[in-house]
């Protein structure tokens, strides 16, 4: 197969059929909102000719964050009395809540921009309405059937939080703005670390998007690139190194000093708060290591549940997320963590394909105060007396066996011969890689293997020869089995490794079969 035949193949496959916007994904300033923004500029310009206060009230994740401070800059660059307001995860709680509301109502807020919440809370909704305050909501996250009563609701699932107050930051410029004050690259930012899926209106953010981060000139940014002693930014450096660093302020301490590192336009400060966000970050990754070996501890690997369920007054709020997307990688099956408290319980929750978590939740609605989220993830808080109630349902959770079963994904089976230089070129033209738009898996049969060595200080990576390629095997499984004697089918990821000044072509390898059989 020509590197052409296998990349329409691939694109085929996944259902791809406009390849000239999958190639050349337009700019986002040419792409038609995805709502109509009129009612809430109007709304907006209205409270700044009556010189009312203005706060723009958004989430601690790093979505959240940068959709905050898009939208605050955007309206700050005309207007000097609007504010960001940043909720706390611990005093406050999370989306948007009574405690956050009334701080804002108390420096005498007019009007409350909700961005990456509020799509779902009706009662607060009301609570600032009847307060004589005015709200809009910016929103993606998954609806009920009924809407809150907001002044005005600008929704979509096409893109995360920050993409949709980037498009409002455009509309309400307008395009006599050249871009001075929109900010690409914290959209592009959100949209990898939100892990929306990278099509479409989502595929034009990262394209275009990481352009403007190479380039950035936002001293934040600069700070905390140099903190990380990131050599270059892609997908990979945003999404587990630039990303973790954001989050973890909200997670462990307070979110408003990621925002203000985002926004400052001074290089000591910025320089003094990428610090900041680097020991903070440390710190957060100690607390889930301690955190995930405890929830494992709890489970029996040869009895898991269809959904895993933990919980312990030791679990930090801010690191649940994490926990239970470690335990549904491990085993595939939702996961739901919850850090218990003497009056209320947070839990974060993550899903499998196939298995709607939030909607799931929603059964329970009667005994929780508040859940949202995704398909995928979700986040629920429970007063700690309905928990053991909540608990014994948990448990009783029956899913389909066949989406608990992991599957390796494979685009296409190629011969060995296929993987060369020219193939590599026509892979590159996908990037950026995603959700949504993941990196190419090949499968070629009846392969050798040869030059069979251990690697890695404990030795559980394995090195060794593809044909003539190199191949390397993280976290090898039954390497002990491989033989060079052995026909195998190996299932990789193709890519150019680079050392010493050398470019070689190397197999990242994701299994290994032996040839004619379903296992190794």
């Amino acid at each position: 197969m020509t590197p052409d035949e296998i990349i329409q193949k691939i694109l085929e496959t996944r259902g791809i059929t406009n390849l000239d916007e999958y190639f050349n994904p337009p700019h986002p300033k040419d792409i038609e909102s995805p709502f109509d923004s009129l009612p809430a500029i109007e709304l907006i310009k209205k409270h700044i000719a009556l010189n009312n206060k203005i706060i723009v009230y958004g989430d601690y994740d790093v979505d959240g964050i940068c959709a905050t401070a898009i939208l605050w800059e955007t309206i700050y660059a005309g207007y000097k009395n609007v504010f960001p307001h940043i909720p706390h995860r611990e005093s406050e709680g999370y989306g948007l809540s009574i405690k956050g509301i009334d701080h804002c109502l108390s420096q005498g807020a007019k009007l409350i921009i909700t961005v990456d919440n509020g799509i779902v809370a009706h009662d607060q909704i009301g609570y600032i309405k009847n307060n004589a305050c005015d709200v809009i909501i910016i929103d993606h996250h998954d609806p009920e059937q009924k809407l809150p009563n907001a002044n005005t609701i600008l929704y979509s699932k096409d893109s995360c939080a920050s993409g949709l107050a980037w498009f409002f930051a455009r509309d309400y410029l307008g395009l006599s703005a050249k871009g001075q004050v929109l900010s690409l690259e914290l959209a592009t930012i959100a949209t990898v670390c939100d892990l929306v899926p990278l099509l479409n209106i989502n595929r034009s953010f990262a394209r275009h998007g990481l352009a403007e981060l190479e380039n950035t000139k936002r001293v934040g940014l600069l700070a905390l690139i140099q903190e990380a002693s990131l050599k270059k930014i892609g997908v990979y450096e945003i999404g587990y190194i630039i990303g973790p660093r954001i989050n973890a302020m909200g997670r462990l301490e307070h979110a408003i000093d990621s925002l203000r590192l985002l926004c400052t336009h001074n290089a000591d400060q910025a320089a003094k708060l990428a610090k900041l966000l680097g020991d903070t970050n440390k710190t957060r990754q100690d607390e889930t290591k301690n955190a995930v070996d405890h929830a494992l501890g709890m489970l029996d690997e040869n009895n898991l549940p269809d959904l895993i369920v933990v919980s312990d007054t030791g679990y930090h709020a801010g690191v649940i997320g994490l926990i239970a997307g470690k335990l549904t990688e491990k085993y595939h099956r939702p996961s739901i963590a919850i850090s218990v408290g003497e009056t209320e319980s947070k839990a974060s929750c993550r899903s499998i394909s196939g298995f709607h978590i939030t909607d799931y939740l929603r059964k329970f609605d009667k005994l929780l105060v508040a859940v949202g989220g995704h398909a995928m993830a979700a986040g629920f808080t429970i007063s700690s007396i309905n928990l053991p109630k909540l608990l014994k349902k948990l448990n009783k959770t029956s899913i389909d066996p066949k989406l608990l079963v992991k599957t390796q994904r494979i685009d296409l089976e190629i011969p060995l011969s296929s993987i060369n230089y020219e193939l590599m070129t026509k892979l590159k033209t996908m990037e950026p890689y995603g959700l949504g738009n993941p990196q190419p898996i090949f499968k070629s049969a009846n392969i050798q293997i040869t030059n069979i060595k251990s690697v890695g200080q404990t030795g559980k990576h394995l090195k060794f020869k593809v044909g003539n390629l190199d191949a390397i095997w993280f976290n090898a499984t039954s390497s002990q089995l491989l033989s060079p004697s052995s026909s195998y089918d190996v299932i990789y990821q193709s890519e150019i490794n680079e050392f010493n000044g050398k470019t070689s072509l190397q197999l990242n390898i994701r299994d290994i079969i032996a040839h004619g059989s379903d296992t190794l």
